[in-house]
């Protein structure tokens, strides 16, 4: 279809249909983005115990932590990023808290429970009842269609063993050749096929299976069974919210407030692009919001740290945009022509940056979990809405207004003024003076200040009270962090079984507290209110629960990232010489890093999943400033190839000046006012978050015009 007035009416008709699907959903499969699946922090949760069952002996830390690991696959599984997995290795059981489903009305701990599916031990036997494998050594199941001809002949499930179990199955299957190998879930049979030969390499299928839906359910149930024992609850209770609708409301507002200050900006700056830009990031807001809400990912604070890397991006995409089609009309050439080429001439910096993103995104979804997986997966998919949605969108959206002789006039569009060169590599001196007092800051602030890791890294203390309800959390929190100067985390929990209300508070640290300290919590604690009465009841010590496979999986994902910007730089940058244009983009990057963790330092905030979160977004945001400087060096070289390495530095970064500031100031104004109101309003986590990003934002514009090119510049000249 042509732009036009029936493209208008098309894409605003879409435009009003998503929008409804947001707001009411479509039936109970595609809820909107009121019924998302919120954090525990927003709309509380359920806390599990569970312990194993069997053993003559008390559980190993490794069968302990291997237990934990499946518990959090299984919650990955279902979407459940907001979460915490905990050991307690002394009591040898698993702590388990995450939130309640969107549509949650019964708030039963043992309903929701059962939402992890079984915890019961899988196990392969004989017809004489011996155990042969066990389900430790399956790595995974899943269900197939079993065709021939292209004719569906049966449905199966495909076995994956380890190196262990594929020997073990050889073994097995050679010695019940015609007889029966059972499979057990603790002790109710699931599955009982025939073996038909020996089977070796590690891979079988169980055929015979009536639908593709009973093969689901007995792959889920394989898969479920990856216990090195069996786990039973022996004790649940619910976890009120720490921050309630009432900050969930707030922020709602500060985002609406953010986008409306960001379309005035882009309107009043860019004219008729600026609108479009609004009306297209309406659209890409929604889409990103309902694939949240249908697949029901939970909402963390990772998850909208990706949300805002994404409407950042976004706004980012119609600015470069906007530039270039003001660049076209300072040449003379017609609004429509304008409009074409502008966009031409952006897309391969739009495409790069979204790219070099997303190439993070799904490095974070292969090796991440939890917070990390939630990231990447919001951030993905804004990615794909940005490049495929909003560069079409907005383009048809103006090509098909200026079709009216109204819209078909230079008065509504920002026309470029002449460039003035700025002598940035000049000022070289200057910007590595401004770098070194930022970084010493950071180095005197670990030894002044210290480094302060929350309980998602170092593991803590937990003391449970018994307290009255008119116990104030954040209160709590406060007097307890000035009284240890430990981080805090404090939660109200109501025991199912008894129906009383207990006070959770975990102190961050591997050391345990004496019984001396414990009496001056207690005190902190009744001294925050005259009817508090916190009596303690009892303590435990539990694991990190970012554990060390997480925080090795974490650092897999940054140093691959890094490589796979370097390499794709290298590629599609070779006219700058790519390998030092990836290479000086990741000093940068690692540049914007510290400054975050600067931030953190100086500011006495806990390094937890909100600093993964905030350096995450940084690497994808810095390089994306960095890229679009990148691809204007690469085109302007392509122009002039006689011109020096100082002076087409200097003539690339003052052209993408503008953007650059544009860009960061759109995306500041919307952090900035998240973060007055989380200031306002006092909600803590909300503060932790954003005053980092803030500075993230800075110091990504930052490097992108003072760092990275002028790196690059000085590296090429000393090659010279």
């Amino acid at each position: 279809m042509k732009p036009g007035k029936k493209m208008l009416a098309v894409i605003f008709i879409t435009i009003a249909a998503f929008i409804y699907i947001a707001g009411f959903g479509l039936g109970s499969r595609v809820k909107g983005v009121f019924d998302m699946r919120f954090g525990i922090d927003i709309r509380g949760g359920v806390e599990a115990i569970f312990e194993p069952q069997g053993l003559d002996r008390n559980a190993t830390e490794h069968e302990l932590n291997t237990a934990r690991e499946v518990i959090e696959t299984r919650l990955d599984n279902e979407n459940i990023a907001d979460r915490e997995v905990t050991v307690d290795k002394n009591a040898g059981y698993i702590i388990v808290q995450f939130p309640w489903k969107s549509g949650e009305t019964n708030f039963n701990p043992e309903d929701a429970i059962a939402e992890l599916g079984e915890m019961a031990e899988l196990t392969f036997k004989n017809p004489d009842g011996k155990v042969l494998i066990q389900g430790k050594d399956v790595e995974n199941a899943s269900p197939e269609v079993n065709k021939s001809n292209d004719i569906i002949s049966g449905y199966q499930v495909a076995l994956q063993f380890n190196a262990n179990g594929a020997k073990l199955f050889e073994k097995a299957t050679g010695d019940l050749i015609g007889e029966k190998m059972s499979i057990y879930m603790d002790n109710n049979l699931i599955s009982n096929p025939t073996v038909q030969t020996k089977i070796a390499g590690g891979k079988a299928v169980i055929t015979g299976l009536e639908s593709f839906e009973e093969a689901k359910e007995l792959a889920d149930k394989i898969n479920a069974g990856a216990l090195p024992f069996s786990l039973e609850t022996t004790n649940f209770s619910t976890i009120s919210p720490s921050l309630g609708n009432n900050a969930l409301n707030i922020m709602v507002i500060a985002g609406i407030i953010a986008f409306f200050m960001v379309c005035i900006f882009m309107i009043i700056y860019y004219k008729l692009p600026g609108v479009i830009a609004c009306i297209t990031l309406v659209l890409q807001m929604v889409l990103q919001m309902l694939s949240i809400s249908i697949p029901q990912y939970t909402l963390t604070l990772p998850g909208i740290a990706g949300i805002i890397l994404t409407l950042g991006m976004a706004v980012d995409a119609n600015i470069i945009i906007s530039e270039r089609i003001s660049e076209e009309l300072k040449k003379g050439v017609s609004v429509r022509s304008s409009i074409r080429n502008g966009y031409k001439s952006a897309f391969s910096s739009v495409l790069d940056g979204n790219v070099t993103t997303a190439i993070v995104a799904v490095i974070l979804m292969i090796f991440g979990s939890g917070s990390m997986l939630s990231f990447g997966y919001t951030l993905l998919a804004g990615m794909v809405v940005n490049l495929l949605v909003g560069v079409n969108v907005s383009k048809m959206l103006l090509l098909s207004f200026s079709d009216f002789r109204l819209w078909n006039n230079e008065k509504w569009y920002r026309k470029k003024k002449e460039v003035k060169i700025l002598p940035i590599y000049q000022k070289k001196y200057v910007f590595a003076i401004i770098s070194g007092i930022i970084i010493l800051s950071g180095i005197v602030g670990c030894f002044v200040k210290g480094v302060k890791l929350d309980t998602q890294f170092t593991g803590g203390a937990v003391l449970s009270y018994t307290a009255s309800e008119s116990a104030d959390t954040d209160k709590i929190k406060d007097a307890i962090e000035k009284q240890t100067n430990r981080p805090v985390t404090v939660q109200i929990k109501k025991d199912n079984m008894t129906g009383k209300e207990r006070l959770s508070v975990t102190l961050a640290g591997n050391e345990g507290m004496s019984p001396d300290e414990q009496k001056e919590i207690t005190k902190v604690i009744n001294s925050t209110g005259d009817k508090v009465n916190a009596e303690l009841s009892e303590t435990y010590v539990v694991e990190p629960y970012i554990g060390a496979k997480a925080l090795r999986n974490a650092g897999i994902a940054i140093a691959l990232s890094s490589i796979f910007i370097v390499i794709y730089v290298w590629i599609r940058f070779s006219a700058m010489s790519g390998l030092s244009a990836g290479i000086t983009a990741l000093i940068a990057l690692f540049h914007d890093v510290f400054v975050v963790f600067t931030a953190f330092v100086l500011f006495g905030i806990p390094l937890n999943d909100a600093f993964v979160a905030v350096v995450l977004t940084i690497i994808g945001y810095s390089i994306n400033d960095t890229i679009v400087v990148y691809d204007r060096i690469r085109e302007n070289r392509k122009y002039d190839s006689k011109i020096s390495v100082v002076d087409l530095m200097n003539a690339s970064t003052s052209q993408t000046l503008a953007r650059s500031i544009n860009t960061s100031l759109t995306t500041a104004i919307c952090v900035l006012i998240i973060m007055v109101a989380s200031v306002v309003f006092q909600i803590n986590s909300i503060r932790e978050f954003s005053l980092p990003m803030f500075f993230g934002i800075l110091t990504g514009c930052y490097s992108s015009i003072c760092i990275a090119g002028t790196l690059w510049a000085g590296w090429k000249n000393r090659k010279a």
